[in-house]
């Protein structure tokens, strides 16, 4: 059977924030991660070693800001789930000096711009920083930068709901122009459920919690899949694919926020009529081609269509 698939799909605006798994996120994308339970540290550390990693490999200035006096701290857990190290404690941004800064590393800071205890949040102070922390990197040589703040201290008193929502929001397009990557880190045990929604709205993207998951979500006429379609989810992904396509309406899956989709699931997606359309990144549109994908010469909305060919199985 046929199937269509389109190129990157764009956020509908106004729309609830998007769900990806953590290494989809890329330059300029402003996400929020909420952690939390048992488990929720360990999974937390799993997460931004992912994160690292993508950056690391794109060649970016990887920073992440974290609970004054943890810094060693940090390094070690990072280099536990197997992120090359080469940056310092403290480093270019503060702290305890340390070597020259090491391209593709990462750096751990114990420090909160913009923020002063007692004194509150400066959110003009705060964007600056961002801009300035920018600015010294493309000098420095690095091809972008991606950053992840523990937001913990916005848990405080003199740290307003109605200051702190102004500020992410008011933060999306700054780092779109810059190109900067920020995930900001959300323990739900420190803010109470009435700023989750403020707060997570306030952010385009929000981070799949738990590694190597599945999160799957219908918008409209639109089935969202993020995190990991492979032998651990792939009956997840079936039922979520399967349920779609039962119910009235589908016209599109949207596999942009995985961060990875193994052959199994790409047959299940053969499957789907010619109505049904994927939007699907560049090394997903390869994979798909190798599947039996031919390309339609038509070009609607400014992006090739293409159509896929059954495989098969």
């Amino acid at each position: 059977m046929a199937g269509e698939i389109c190129g990157l799909g764009e956020d509908i605006p106004g729309a609830a924030p998007r769900t990806v798994a953590v290494e989809r996120l890329n330059a300029g994308d402003h996400a929020c991660l909420w952690f939390g339970g048992a488990r929720g540290e360990e999974e937390r550390w799993a997460l931004r070693a992912a994160y690292a990693i993508a950056g690391i490999t794109r060649g970016e200035r990887v920073v992440f800001f974290v609970e004054p006096g943890t810094e060693g701290e940090g390094l070690d857990r990072l280099a536990s789930f197997g992120v090359p190290m080469g940056g310092t404690v403290g480093g270019a941004l503060g702290g305890s000096p340390g070597r020259p800064y090491a391209a593709g590393r990462v750096e751990v800071v114990g420090t909160v711009p913009g923020y002063v205890p007692g004194r509150g949040l400066d959110n003009a102070a705060r964007i600056d920083h961002w801009v300035t922390l920018t600015r010294q990197s493309a000098a420095l040589g690095f091809a972008g930068v991606r950053a992840a703040g523990d937001m913990g201290w916005a848990s405080s008193p003199e740290v307003g709901s109605g200051q702190l929502t102004a500020y992410e929001v008011a933060l999306t397009p700054v780092l779109a122009k810059l190109r900067l990557a920020a995930m900001c880190e959300y323990d739900r045990e420190r803010f109470p459920a009435e700023r989750y929604d403020g707060v997570l709205a306030a952010h385009p993207l929000h981070v799949l919690p738990l590694p190597g998951a599945l999160h799957a979500s219908r918008e409209g006429d639109v089935l969202r899949l993020s995190g990991d379609a492979d032998l651990a989810t792939r009956f997840a992904f079936e039922d979520a694919v399967r349920d779609a396509v039962r119910q009235p309406g589908l016209t599109a899956i949207d596999l942009t926020g995985l961060a990875f989709i193994d052959a199994y699931c790409v047959r299940a997606l053969l499957r789907l009529g010619a109505g049904v359309a994927l939007e699907c990144t560049a090394a997903q549109h390869r994979l798909l081609g190798l599947c039996g994908v031919v390309e339609v010469r038509t070009e609607p909305a400014g992006r090739p269509t293409l159509r896929v060919r059954g495989c098969g199985g």
